[in-house]
């Protein structure tokens, strides 16, 4: 079965990536040929960091994309171990019937997304003999922002071969959520739009393409400029990868 395997940014310098994702995050290092690759298991998807000669990264709220999002079983503990490492996390939300969630920002600008598995207070016991991330974490979302839904929904579907699994609307915020991957498995409720499916999903140990559907017209989404770090496509596949740039999903769906 085809899986995302990889998530990739080009940086300008690899500077406090390792410290982060290895040392602080519990991530292990799989950097190999001048790149940085770190995941939580060799099974699961990387992140892949490029060094290019571009400018430092700076988001926006309408960038096209937006996150990298990591789920984990207890978010309380991660966030007070970020603490007691002196890294600035969000407190922690359940938002609305979506999920327990915080934010913490990586060296190079990027927004990372913790969320839990479950919704607050149905957070899993971790044990104080492993790392409070590491041991936990599963790199679970690509977020990007978008406009045109049908496009996307037919470069996702047809294109990639990829399956709808989840519609999650916040109609007072004017968006709608769409999550994507590879997987046949059976839902717990065959309404993709039912909260009863939601935890669920936040326990699958694979990625998902996770869509931000902007329902406000006159809100224009941006790109990464060429000459800035950012997020710089993914890659997906079994045996065989096949890499999807992040300029050929604008020309496809932003």
């Amino acid at each position: 079965m085809n899986k995302i395997t990889k998530q990739h940014f080009k940086v300008n310098d690899f500077e406090g990536l390792k410290e982060f994702y290895v040392d602080i995050l519990g991530m292990q290092n799989f950097s190999i040929n001048g790149t940085m690759i770190f995941g939580f298991t060799k099974n699961s998807c990387f992140l892949h960091f490029h060094k290019v000669p571009v400018k430092p990264y700076a988001s926006t709220s309408n960038d096209f994309y937006w996150k990298i999002g990591v789920t984990l079983k207890n978010l309380d503990v991660a966030v007070d171990y970020l603490r007691d490492k002196n890294i600035v996390i969000s407190s922690p939300v359940q938002f609305k019937e979506i999920g327990y969630m915080s934010k913490v920002i990586d060296p190079k600008g990027f927004v990372i997304e913790l969320l839990q598995q479950g919704f607050v207070g149905y957070e899993e016991k971790i044990s104080e003999n492993v790392h409070p991330i590491g041991s936990q974490g599963t790199l679970s979302h690509i977020t990007l922002r978008i406009h045109d839904l049908v496009k996307a929904q037919t470069y996702f579907e047809q294109r990639c071969n990829m399956r709808l699994m989840s519609i999650q609307p916040v109609e007072e915020l004017e968006f709608c959520l769409y999550f994507y991957s590879f997987s046949n498995e059976d839902l717990p409720h065959e309404n993709l739009k039912s909260v009863k499916n939601r935890q669920w999903l936040w326990r699958r140990p694979y990625t998902f393409i996770e869509l931000q559907h902007i329902q406000i017209p006159t809100v224009i989404l941006h790109k990464t400029p060429f000459d800035m770090a950012g997020f710089d496509g993914f890659s997906y596949g079994d045996t065989i990868e096949e890499y999807v740039s992040c300029s050929s999903l604008i020309d496809e769906i932003l």
